[in-house]
């Protein structure tokens, strides 16, 4: 998917769209990895819930799996980027930002979904990863 169809589709950051504008050939790996984080995060949790531990998980999953896909500093640079809009309350900007550093890390492992995803729910039930709610 190119960058500009990225774009439109998602409610992105004015960073995340310069992050594209620099990048767009890894538009269809951000996408990718998103759904993908998405479908995952429904399959174990049942629903996307804000602030909680499917949030939680969901944000190391991404992180990880854009670590493996476009490399830690890159993956590093569009997470970040991700967060920093002027309405993103500064508790949940602090818990995302958290929760992606956790996946990355994990992330520098070299492996498939399935086992990121394994790491990610290990981080979460040992407490590496915040959640806001329960």
């Amino acid at each position: 998917m190119p960058a500009s169809v990225l774009i439109k589709i998602w409610n992105l950051s004015r960073s995340e769209k310069v992050y594209l504008m620099m990048y767009p050939e890894h538009a269809t790996l951000i996408d990718e990895a998103a759904r993908t984080a998405t479908d995952e995060t429904r399959r174990l949790f049942g629903r996307h819930d804000h602030n909680g531990q499917g949030d939680a998980f969901r944000h190391c999953f991404w992180s990880a799996i854009l670590c493996r896909e476009i490399g830690y500093n890159n993956a590093l640079r569009y997470t970040s980027a991700h967060e920093d809009f002027p309405e993103n309350p500064p508790e949940e900007k602090a818990m995302d930002l958290h929760n992606n550093a956790v996946g990355l890390s994990i992330g520098r492992i070299p492996t498939s979904n399935q086992l990121l995803g394994q790491l990610c729910i290990s981080a979460l039930r040992s407490g590496r990863l915040k959640v806001l709610s329960q």
